[in-house]
């Protein structure tokens, strides 16, 4: 592994990010980053790259940047966001996503200042 893709981003850097992929509710996935990873501070997560603590097999997966995390969870989105007049915090409810009964409330109470965060052209390559 390189020592950039050991760098963690920004918390503006990701949701630069996430509105240059074309992420549907990026302030909403904002906070499921920031939930799954505390803050980008999880070593075990972001050794993994792994901003959305995505499993497959019952073993968190591994990316090899935190850019291919997301460009994941906007794959993974596309596909199972199918009801575009479904309430974004009901759909992660419905697919199982959101697992704890508390998951929700907790993203929803997290604040997060994104003031003049764009995509520019090198985040959108």
């Amino acid at each position: 592994m390189s020592q950039k893709q050991l760098v963690t981003p920004s918390i503006q850097e990701v949701y630069a990010q996430l509105i240059c992929s074309g992420m549907k509710y990026p302030d909403i996935v904002l906070r499921q980053v920031i939930w799954e990873t505390g803050w980008l501070k999880s070593k075990h997560m972001m050794h993994k790259n792994n901003l959305f603590g995505f499993r497959h097999s019952k073993k968190y997966m591994h990316f090899t940047s935190w850019q291919e995390s997301i460009e994941y969870y906007k794959n993974w989105q596309a596909k199972h966001y199918t009801r575009p007049d479904e309430d974004y915090y009901t759909f992660l409810i419905r697919v199982h996503y959101a697992q704890s009964k508390s998951y929700i409330s907790s993203l929803k109470s997290l604040k997060v200042k994104t003031d003049n965060v764009i995509c520019d052209e090198e985040q959108a390559k």
